[in-house]
């Protein structure tokens, strides 16, 4: 086993200082070969999702080398805008209709469905405006008053805290990620991030260690369902937790010696949430701090 986890046939070249950014659509064809394929999938897995309702979007994740080339990618399959020699400001749709940020009139979406995710983006809130505190003053506000009861002060909140919630809340409905529906990240996400309904995931970079490639793989096995099958498995008789599956490429050196099953889409499962005091739980252990969450 190649202990190199590295992107086969894609290459994305590094910008030289005093370079121009790359254009969004002239990304190498093999790139843009690859993720046509990998999102041709997840229109299957989406509509199923939708067919099935299972209450949230599927997420599709694509790992970038650098925060140029991300911006780049991010660009190309949600859309951007651009600015002429005469200062006239134009839209260019994104690729991909699922991931497109702006509506059929060139408007931008109150609740984008592709976000950027790198450590620029969290410092600048660069993908916050007030269009989207706008769309999303409920899910604001209870995000405000978690902090106060964490004791983290009732002041409004920064943009950059906006942005981290939205990507800490990727997957979970009614919160300020939930309506999410890809994320183009450069190294934020090998660790740390509870989404737990990630479906496809797209490495556009070199993985210099097995360890790496795991992480990064980490992000579409956690389990959305934890509701077993009723019918026992063949080969133990148990109830086992039924299949669940992710679609990953670009990201090699790990082996899965198992066979495909059907696996249907599961709506997630309700998890406990705590909110109040440990000593109102019964709980004696001091080291322990209950994150709140506060419904809208």
């Amino acid at each position: 086993m190649d202990s190199r986890c590295e992107s086969p046939a894609v290459r994305v070249t590094q910008q030289r200082r005093g370079e121009a950014k790359p254009d969004p659509h002239k990304l190498p064809i093999e790139l843009k070969v690859a993720l046509d394929a990998l999102y041709g999938h997840y229109e299957k897995t989406f509509a199923l999702w939708e067919k099935e309702q299972v209450g949230v979007p599927p997420v599709f994740i694509v790992v970038c080398n650098n925060t140029t080339n991300s911006e780049a990618v991010r660009d190309y399959i949600a859309g951007f805008t651009w600015t002429d020699d005469e200062d006239r400001e134009t839209v260019k749709q994104g690729h991909f209709e699922l991931f497109r940020n702006y509506d059929d009139h060139d408007q931008r979406l109150e609740k984008p469905r592709t976000i950027l995710i790198d450590s620029a983006a969290l410092e600048s809130g660069a993908e916050i405006d007030s269009g989207f505190r706008e769309a999303h003053a409920t899910e604001i506000e209870a995000f405000r008053r978690e902090r106060a009861s964490r004791g983290q002060g009732v002041e409004d909140v920064s943009d950059a805290e906006i942005l981290r919630e939205v990507m800490n809340t990727v997957g979970q409905a009614g919160r300020l990620g939930g309506q999410v529906r890809c994320v183009v990240s450069v190294s934020m996400l090998t660790e740390g991030w509870d989404a737990n309904n990630v479906t496809h995931i797209m490495g556009l970079r070199a993985f210099g260690s097995r360890l790496i490639c795991e992480q990064v793989i980490g992000r579409a096995l956690r389990r959305l369902s934890y509701d077993v099958s009723p019918d026992p498995d063949p080969v133990t008789g148990q109830h086992l937790f039924r299949t669940e599956y992710a679609d990953i490429m670009g990201i090699d050196g790990l082996n899965f010696a198992d066979q495909p099953k059907p696996a249907a889409p599961q709506k997630p499962w309700s998890c406990p949430r705590f909110a109040g005091h440990s000593g109102s739980c019964g709980l004696s252990c001091d080291e322990v701090a209950w994150r709140a969450h506060l419904q809208p």
